[in-house]
């Protein structure tokens, strides 16, 4: 999903970008259409709490190992 967006983004400057002003106002225009609909909506608020949870978790991980790898490295520095 998110790939997807991200393509369809890039894709939109570049037409944007080559067609001139007028014609990516007319892709954002299109865009914005899309992203104000009530079912996309809620698929991209979904999309956030899911990559905020998911970042939180790896955060969490990532300290968790963090802590256990500086603990080893103090055993073998004490040795």
């Amino acid at each position: 999903m998110r790939t997807g967006l991200i393509i369809g983004f890039g894709a939109g400057y570049v037409l944007g970008t080559k067609a001139g002003r007028q014609r990516y106002r007319q892709i954002y225009s299109a865009f914005r259409t899309v992203t104000e609909n009530p079912p996309i909506k809620r698929v991209i608020e979904d999309t956030k709490v899911l990559t905020d949870s998911s970042t939180v978790k790896a955060r969490a991980i990532l300290a968790e190992q963090l802590e256990q790898a500086s603990v080893i490295i103090r055993e073998k520095a004490d040795d």
